[in-house]
């Protein structure tokens, strides 16, 4: 089953949750900085938000780039930054466009290889000419983001983690070619209709979060995810995900097997089993592997101090001058 697809059956699962009812305006402007440290720049007619974290420390350690899986944002890491700051790295995170306080814009192309060209652009307007190397870090869906940042421009980084993430062999691009847009239409309909007849709740996301989680999200954790979600228009933005999708470069996992890549996953997550870091394992030999008992799909936020400590150690090992 391609990456896509099951993309798509989570989000059939998950449409009571994540849906609002889609309207044609700009997002509130109340959302162009929902955090201190919030960032606001446009790449290729994209508005993209991220965050920034500088360390403190000197000389610094080497750089991280978060990127977020299926509904999440910047505030999916928001038990790691810290551990990261504290131990000498700089932090880059951003919302992919679609979620979090990015663009909502159908017009995107949310290919693995189109999302890349954005968050180089992105990274290199931040650089300015520095050439400390980057740490690539994805969870969910994003893994296969990470994966293709790494794979875009290998020379330029430094190691790949990937956390209970989607991954491919190659960025084929099936969910372009196995819906034709005529089929994607009536499918968008649906769900854009379907979705104006729920309204977002907490008790909606709680339920999604408890399964994502494996125990009762508080009020914080479904806070945090509800507020992005109910920007005007997310419904058909992230339909948009699965209809406008067109791989623009191919993309190998070969060319993964001299970079240091780190598996972190959740031995209770029923989203994306555990066995398929076994699958990545055949393509990615020198991976490293850590499971973190009873933890679900989002061990990075239900046990923090192991996974804090897990990739902490990684990183310092890999950075090393």
């Amino acid at each position: 089953m391609t990456t896509r697809i099951r993309l798509l059956l989570l989000f059939i699962a998950a449409m009571p949750v994540i849906c609002s009812p889609a309207a044609a305006i700009p997002i509130p402007k109340i959302s162009l900085k929902p955090f201190n440290n919030s960032r606001i720049t446009t790449v290729d007619s994209i508005m993209i938000h991220y965050r920034i974290w500088i360390t403190k420390i000197k000389p610094v350690k080497g750089k991280v780039l978060f990127i977020h899986g299926f509904t999440g944002s910047t505030f999916s890491f928001r038990k790691n930054y810290d551990s990261l700051v504290k131990a000498g790295y700089n932090i880059l995170s951003v919302d992919l466009p679609a979620f979090g306080y990015s663009d909502r814009g159908t017009w995107i192309n949310h290919s693995q290889s189109s999302r890349a060209i954005v968050i180089w652009k992105l990274i290199d307007r931040i650089d300015q000419g520095d050439t400390i190397k980057w740490n690539i870090i994805g969870h969910s869906m994003g893994g296969g983001t990470a994966e293709a940042v790494a794979l875009m421009r290998p020379r330029q980084i430094k190691s790949l983690t990937l956390i209970d993430a989607m991954f491919f062999k190659k960025n084929s691009g099936v969910m372009s070619t196995a819906f034709s847009p005529s089929r994607m239409r009536q499918l968008k309909k649906f769900y854009v209709d379907y979705a104006a007849h729920y309204l977002l709740t907490f008790d909606r996301m709680s339920k999604l979060l408890k399964s994502g989680y494996k125990k009762m999200p508080d009020t914080n954790d479904v806070s945090g995810y509800m507020m992005p979600l109910r920007i005007p228009g997310t419904a058909e933005a992230i339909v948009s995900t699965f209809s406008n999708c067109r791989e623009i470069v191919p993309l190998n996992s070969d060319s993964l097997k001299n970079t240091a890549v780190l598996v972190v996953w959740g031995t209770k997550d029923s989203w994306i089993p555990p066995r398929s870091a076994n699958l990545i394992k055949t393509y990615i030999p020198q991976m490293e592997l850590h499971k973190i008992k009873g933890a679900g799909h989002m061990p990075m936020e239900t046990h923090p101090k192991e996974f804090n400590g897990i990739l902490v150690n990684f990183l310092d090992r890999v950075n090393k001058p």
